[in-house]
């Protein structure tokens, strides 16, 4: 995905406030749609897809100016042939995805937190943090395809409406229009719901349509989506570990095990009507991540990948690497792989971190210099 260009501006062309309307009459009709909402609300009786008040073109306008704060706040994944990949792989998947009136942007972003997630009008990203915990290309797919069914399923525009819409009757024509000084209160409003969404998703209901179409569209565009198990397991870990983690595990916590037992389900359904061949493409995929920034960018550490000779398992290959078996459980956990005893194939691909500050030190193999790309 192209950087955005150009100086950021403060008023933005298309703003999403409405002219040629007489002013009484509009806040007039503001106010009590502001009620209506509220009311809605209050009462608990709105399904599981609320109503909006945005259009296309504004949630496509919050989006635009949504995505330089992003790219402000978390920076821009400066490598172009991983990001060109990322944009790849998302197009191969939007493909096979409901029609949409977006014009869809995929970046990487710079960020050691490991997170997906998407803003409305077509903008998804992935954070460096995140490609590192993947093990393929088809958990890439199944990924992308989960936060590009938010878009298209509008669930920003739905979640702002449901979160703020108490709030149009304080922050009137504001929260409509990102654009503006007058505005800021109704754009910090909307910016604070996003960044909520980011970090904490959309809602069971939400997240449990975005798991099914987006596993449905990967499998279309011929992924095999049954990795997305064994993701899910290291990012639970993970979250154990250090109580942060992929928004769309954390969202629904109390019903995680029924989000995961339900996407087997629905796997096993979708492998079986399949009678050719789908992709995984893991070796392809930890070898363009080779050189990949681990962590943060002040501990220089960086993503590493190494190829078996093949008959070694985990333990053999954490002896080899430090000297010590006990790294293997690290390995183990970083590649997705669940016996440390199972051999590995001539060939396979392990990722490795690399820190320069580790003791002991990393031996890489012959060829793999420790300098940092």
């Amino acid at each position: 995905m192209p950087v955005a260009r150009g100086e950021k501006k403060e008023r933005m062309s298309d703003c999403l406030c409405c002219e040629g309307v007489n002013r009484r009459n509009f806040l007039r009709g503001l106010l009590l749609l502001g009620g209506g909402i509220a009311w809605i609300l209050f009462r608990g009786g709105y399904p599981a897809h609320a109503i909006s008040v945005i259009s296309e073109a504004k949630e496509q306008a919050i989006g635009r100016r949504a995505h330089q704060e992003i790219l402000n706040k978390l920076g821009y994944y400066n490598d172009a042939t991983l990001q060109a990949y990322f944009t790849q792989v998302g197009q191969r998947v939007l493909e096979k995805a409901e029609s949409s009136p977006f014009k869809f942007q995929f970046t990487i972003v710079d960020h050691p937190m490991v997170n997906a997630f998407a803003l409305p009008g077509g903008f998804v990203y992935v954070t460096r943090g995140m490609l590192a915990e993947m093990n393929s290309e088809a958990e890439l797919a199944a990924i992308l395809g989960h936060e590009i069914a938010h878009v298209t399923s509008h669930h920003a525009a739905e979640q702002i409406t449901r979160a703020l819409g108490v709030q149009i009757l304080s922050l009137g024509l504001a929260v409509l229009s990102p654009g503006g000084p007058q505005n800021r209160a109704g754009w910090a409003a909307i910016s604070g719901e996003l960044s909520t969404q980011i970090l904490l998703g959309y809602g069971r209901e939400a997240e449990l349509e975005s798991d099914q179409k987006g596993l449905r569209w990967a499998v279309k565009a011929g992924y095999n989506p049954r990795g997305m198990m064994s993701l899910f397991r290291t990012l639970q870990i993970r979250n154990r570990l250090s109580g942060v983690g992929y928004h769309a595990l954390r969202t629904t916590h109390p019903e995680l095990l029924e989000r995961i037992d339900r996407a087997r389900v629905m796997i096993e359904s979708l492998t079986a009507e399949k009678t050719r061949s789908l992709e995984v493409k893991a070796d392809s995929f930890k070898a363009r991540l080779d050189g990949l920034v681990y962590g943060e960018r002040n501990d220089r550490k960086r993503v590493r990948v190494i190829t078996a000779q093949g008959g070694e398992n985990l333990k053999e290959m954490a002896r080899i690497l430090w000297g010590m078996e006990n790294r293997a459980w690290d390995l183990a956990l970083l590649n997705g792989i669940r016996n440390e005893d199972s051999p590995l194939r001539a060939g396979q691909k392990l990722k490795v971190i690399y820190d320069p500050f580790d003791e002991p030190p990393v031996r890489l193999p012959k060829g793999l210099s420790r300098r940092i790309p």
